[in-house]
């Protein structure tokens, strides 16, 4: 009882205790409870004080948004009222000394010689002007108007010329004529205007601010009138008729005006080079009837010509019109400027759409130049070779540079506008330093953004170049005279006139100092640290084109590429591609390789390194057929796998590696039918290959300390050392196969590929006998033990053999690995002993020695004395298999169909060629010292330095042997050497004279 009561004590003191932490829990949960819904109602409110804001917010840009409709629908009101306005009175002007030329003209008749007579016969045709309603004109004559506003009302990216709605969508094929006038000289010329874009720039006229109204007119003077060259209609001038029809007193008071948004794009100045009316043959049209077949438009009245019409068409300046127009075509016959579908665009249309507005190729181009180093010897001075740029990889710097400066000189507009050049000029010229910076500073600050952006980035990068003149001889003077033309350009783009050509470039060279000598703190302020760091991000990622109409690929047709779309010259657009997607560093990682350049060299590679002769020559073992059933599998990029190809000859399989450029080459077997044929054949069936045999370092991971994974050192390739030396003595003495190639595989392993005519017959049933005589190891499945030698009496020899390798290479690793020297590496040794008492006696030893060496000597001490246990005979030996022997990939030498990487491929990895190593020099053989895909590439482009390239043999597929010249040279002599120790009865010399490579 009293147990009972003892026990009923305890659980209800338990009860009270567990209640009273029940208690302060719930206490606890309570107070969070409370200040969650506390915390829960703050935030309500405050959301609904901030949602109250936002409505009236909202409300209040709604009110914004409908006045600014409605000031939009004012302005735009306004506009019309004045076009009207500008129109009218400039009717009114025209007809007014239209009728009073009239008068003369029937007056002072005699008076007037013969050919200006005929000049002015135009004006005895009642003026045009009075047919049309003064209505119509703002929306015929497109007007420009006051636009201060065009920046509140369209958001436009800086430097970018816009389109109005009222210019006409029918280009041009001829670039037009435009009427101006010289106020002072009271001169009427006429010069040619280049041709402009869709876009380029809205043109208008205004009233000037000189307008001289005379009262007389000297006849002799009216000899100057000029005709327009082309009645061809044109966006950038979309209103010929009116042009041509308005008397010489209105074009008087016009001038096409720019927007004010456009501060770069101004009129073509009038030199003494613009032609004149006398300057320009007198002939007349030689009209032609033609059926129209395609919808047409006549240049006079410019309406439609539909299918079936008749249409008149000049043979020489290619006007047309309709029969009922010809009366009315332009009077002189001048042949058309021919402006092809690729002319030059202006730097806005190549910068990016946001800031800062920096073409990606000038972006791309100087980082790979500063990337490479600038202190090449005549940077920017020595020309590069065009061909290269073929090259999807460009290895020669020069190339680069040039393709920069071509770029510049190629643009419609020099880098620093026409407009702008003056000012500049004008800074370099002044002897006082304090108002040339001022001058040069305003300069600068009045360029359009993508001009200044860009000049600042170049700048900036020549200062760079400049400051290794040291080493590259290139100081600012000498960049000065090779950029001053090509940034600032000549006064006269038609100039032929050597004289001014000289003093222009005097001039540019001035400019360019001037802009060399401003610090780079200066020229930092206009590409702030944003700006810098999304320019580096550019540099990083192949940004798309601001305009994908401009910029466009290159297209490849038979091999050929179509280079008539390339902007703004096939250099520029081409160097683009590879420096897009293909920007080489010199600093890679030791261990990896940047996978995304592998694409953009492996062409090159192909094309001029990759050892095509005697590959083909060992693959196709004396016969075309023998080659042609043999299965070549290729990874191409994006992982694409295309298996059972196959190539009637070598030449159609080189052919394809070059033009389809795969990632990787696989090797598989030979079939009694055509792979690519197998659809059409009732079996399938491979008959023979190579014997293969793949050792992977991977398998080493529970033992090897060094290096996990796919990394690999001259340390742990002791490993892959010891699997040959076991191996290959075993193929060779033991089955008598004497053509052995060993192929390092490009990272972490080895391939040996056995070409006897014996071995390449073998059934998988062979190959798996012979793969398991060889194996005693496999690779995985931790440390646990497994090599059991206690069944036999007697060691075979092919053991014994790897003993003695083993015995050698074992103390070498001791040394640098770690598998004695703590207690978890020596107990997992250890464990390898079958009898646990000798283990256990060893481990006490090992805590009193100290180091490797004493306690492998111990290990070896206790197992090798007289009366040991029989399953202990050979536990020595079982650890030194254990740790040393060779571990095959069975599954890769069982199967007479397994596909194997080809030699001389290119590991993605690490950019490391899978070459073939020298037996006789296994021991020297280091890993780390391959070359690599791009340290051959740039060995090739410094061997081509100061050469030229012979574009003859490119032409006649008969390519050099280009890696004669780099380190690849040792390791295709050695695969030569196994190829041509190849059986003879293997390559019947009939066949042999009819190898084409």
């Amino acid at each position: 009882m009293e147990k009972i009561v003892k026990y009923y004590v305890e659980l209800n003191s338990g009860k009270n205790n567990f209640l009273q932490l029940l208690e302060q829990n719930v206490v606890l949960f309570a107070q969070f409870t409370e200040d969650v819904i506390s915390h829960w109602s703050f935030i309500q409110h405050e959301n609904e004080s901030l949602s109250k804001l936002n409505k009236q917010y909202e409300q209040e840009a709604e009110k914004q948004r409908t006045k600014v409709k409605e000031l939009k629908a004012e302005l735009i009101e306004a506009r019309s009222q004045l076009a009207a306005l500008v129109a009218s009175k400039q009717a009114l002007a025209s007809e007014k000394q239209i009728l009073a030329i009239r008068r003369m003209l029937r007056d002072d008749r005699s008076y007037i010689p013969e050919k200006s007579r005929k000049k002015l016969e135009f004006l005895t045709v009642k003026s045009s002007v009075e047919e049309r309603s003064v209505e119509s004109a703002p929306s015929e004559t497109g007007i420009d108007y006051d636009h201060t506003d065009d920046d509140s009302l369209d958001q436009k990216k800086p430097g970018r010329v816009v389109r109005t709605q009222n210019s006409d969508r029918k280009r041009s094929r001829s670039v037009g004529g435009e009427m101006t006038i010289d106020n002072d000289d009271d001169e009427l010329q006429m010069h040619n205007s280049p041709k402009r874009s869709r876009d380029d720039l809205e043109i208008g006229f205004i009233e000037s601010e000189k307008c001289p109204m005379k009262s007389t007119l000297n006849i002799p003077e009216a000899k100057r009138v000029g005709y327009r060259q082309s009645m061809n209609k044109s966006i950038s001038e979309p209103y010929l008729m009116e042009l041509r029809n308005l008397p010489m007193s209105t074009l008087q008071v016009m001038n096409p005006v720019l927007l004010k948004s456009q501060p770069t794009l101004a009129k073509t100045a009038v030199t003494s080079n613009t032609p004149t009316v006398d300057s320009i043959p007198s002939r007349t049209h030689f009209f032609t009837s033609k059926t129209v077949l395609k919808p047409e438009y006549c240049d006079v009245c410019e309406k439609r010509v539909t299918f079936g019409k008749l249409i008149l068409r000049c043979n020489k300046c290619k006007t047309q019109c309709h029969h009922e127009c010809r009366i009315g075509a332009v009077g002189l016959c001048v042949a058309r400027t021919p402006m092809g579908r690729h002319a030059y665009r202006k730097l806005c249309d190549y910068v990016p759409p946001q800031a800062p507005f920096i073409p990606h190729i000038v972006v791309h181009c100087i980082d790979e130049i500063e990337r490479r180093g600038v202190d090449v010897v005549g940077l920017y001075r020595v020309p590069g070779y065009v061909a290269a740029l073929l090259c999807k990889i460009i290895d020669d710097i020069n190339v680069l540079t040039g393709c920069l400066k071509k770029f510049f000189q190629q643009l419609k507009e020099p880098l620093i506008p026409l407009t702008s050049r003056q000012d500049f000029i004008s800074a370099a010229m002044e002897v006082d330093e304090l108002k040339k910076m001022d001058h040069v500073h305003q300069a600068i600050k009045e360029l359009p953004y993508p001009n200044r952006d860009t000049l600042c980035f170049l700048v900036m990068h020549l200062q760079r170049v400049a400051g290794a003149s040291a080493f590259n001889k290139m100081p600012k003077t000498n960049l000065a005279k090779i950029f001053g033309p090509t940034v600032l350009g000549f006064s006269d783009q038609q100039a032929q006139n050597v004289t001014q050509m000289i003093d222009d470039s005097s001039k540019s060279e001035l400019v360019m100092q001037l802009l060399l000598s401003l610090p780079q703190q200066y020229w930092k302020q206009y590409l702030p640290v944003t700006e810098q760091e999304r320019i580096a991000a550019a540099r990083t990622t192949t940004t798309a084109p601001a305009n994908p109409r401009i910029i466009t690929a290159t297209n490849v047709v038979d091999g050929e590429a179509d280079h008539e779309r390339l902007f703004p010259s096939t250099m520029a657009l081409i160097v683009l591609i590879p420096i897009c997607f293909l920007i080489m560093s010199t600093e890679k990682a030791a261990e990896e390789f940047e996978e995304s350049y592998l694409h953009g060299m492996l062409p090159l590679y192909y094309r001029k390194l990759f050892p095509f002769k005697p590959y083909i020559k060992w693959l196709r073992y004396g016969s075309d057929d023998y080659f042609r059933r043999r299965e070549f599998a290729f990874i191409l990029k994006g992982s694409i796998y295309l298996r059972y190809k196959s190539f009637d000859n070598g030449s159609y399989f080189e052919k394809e590696v070059i033009s389809s450029v795969p990632e990787k080459i696989d090797i598989g077997a030979v079939y009694n039918v055509e792979p690519k044929c197998k659809q059409n054949s009732e079996t399938f069936l491979p008959v023979e290959k190579e014997m293969v045999f793949d050792i992977d370092l991977s398998d080493y991971d529970e033992i090897r300390e060094c290096c996990k994974g796919g990394s690999i050192c001259k340390i742990c390739w002791h490993f892959i050392v010891a699997a040959i030396k076991v191996i290959d003595p075993i193929l060779l003495d033991d089955f008598g196969f004497e053509h052995r190639l060993w192929v390092y595989s490009g990272r972490r392993g080895v391939h040996c590929w056995v070409a006897d005519k014996e071995a390449r017959n073998m059934n998988n049933e062979e190959r798996s006998a012979v793969a398991e005589y060889i194996s005693v190891v496999m690779g995985g499945e931790g440390q646990k033990k497994k090599v059991f030698l206690n069944d036999e009496s007697v060691l075979h020899p092919v053991i014994q053999r790897g003993l003695v390798v083993a015995s050698n290479i074992f103390p070498v690793l001791l040394k640098e690995y770690s598998w004695l020297d703590s207690q978890e590496s020596w107990e997992a040794m250890l464990k390898l002993i079958p009898d646990k008492t000798i283990a256990d006696a060893l481990e006490s030893i090992f805590e009193k020695v100290d180091t490797a060496e004493e306690r492998w000597q111990a290990i070896k001490m206790a197992l090798c004395k007289p009366h040991i246990p029989d399953n202990c005979r050979f536990a020595v030996s079982e650890i030194l298999l254990q740790y040393i022997y060779p571990r095959l990939d069975m599954n890769v030498s069982k199967g007479i169909n397994h596909l194997l990487k080809s030699p001389f491929c290119i590991h993605p990895k690490t950019g490391k060629v899978c070459v073939p190593i020298d037996l006789e020099k296994v021991d020297e053989f280091d890993p780390t010292s391959v070359p690599a895909i791009d340290d051959l590439l740039k060995e090739l482009s410094e061997n081509d330095a100061g050469e030229e390239n012979n574009i003859d043999n490119e032409k006649k597929n008969r390519k050099p042997l280009d890696y004669n010249r780099t380190t690849l040279k040792p390791y295709v002599q050695i695969f030569e050497r196994f190829v041509n120790s190849l059986p003879k009865e293997d390559i019947p010399q009939r066949e042999q004279s009819q190898m084409e490579f």
